[in-house]
């Protein structure tokens, strides 16, 4: 798994446009067609979960600064969440995922390992309440250095979630 996103072009103008809005720029994807070029931009909130306002936001503050960046090429552009699943493509994601829940494949064990991020750095990410796949076996911290990290995502549990109160 490799940091390079935040070395993107295209990184550098959303995270410098959206981050005094209090959004993080998770992703950014630029396709070329010739006379136009597509954008997906993947954007989050600390704190809360990311709205259909917070999309339409971004994308107004995106979309002019885009479009002069590209000149006379036409601009699409799209805007969204990271998802509950998200596949995790690049380092720099540890960061922004600090306390979720996630499956992260590790080529030393060659099975899935599943915790929350604890932290990322000097090299590894260290998931706590650890599991690995196919044993009863509880790891309170779990250390993985990136150059074993096969695959990695985000993983939903609805025991994560928060309960409404019933009456």
């Amino acid at each position: 798994m490799k940091e390079s996103i935040v070395q993107d072009v295209t990184y550098r103008i959303a995270a410098e446009s959206l981050e005094p809005l209090g959004y993080r720029v998770v992703d950014v994807r630029k396709s070329e067609h010739g006379a136009s070029v597509d954008f997906t931009i993947v954007i989050m909130t600390i704190g809360r979960e990311v709205t259909i306002e917070d999309c339409a936001t971004a994308h107004r503050v995106l979309y002019p600064r885009l479009s002069l960046a590209e000149g006379v090429r036409a601009v699409g552009l799209e805007v969204s969440t990271p998802g509950i699943q998200r596949v995790i493509r690049d380092i720099h994601e540890f960061n922004l995922f600090t306390t979720k829940r996630c499956r992260i494949y590790d080529s030393r064990v060659s099975a899935w390992v599943e915790g929350f991020i604890e932290a990322c750095g000097d090299g590894h990410v260290v998931l706590s309440s650890a599991r690995i796949d196919d044993t009863k076996e509880l790891v309170e911290s779990y250390a993985l250095p990136y150059d074993h990290i096969q695959k990695a995502k985000l993983a939903y549990a609805w025991e994560d979630v928060p309960q409404c109160p019933t009456n």
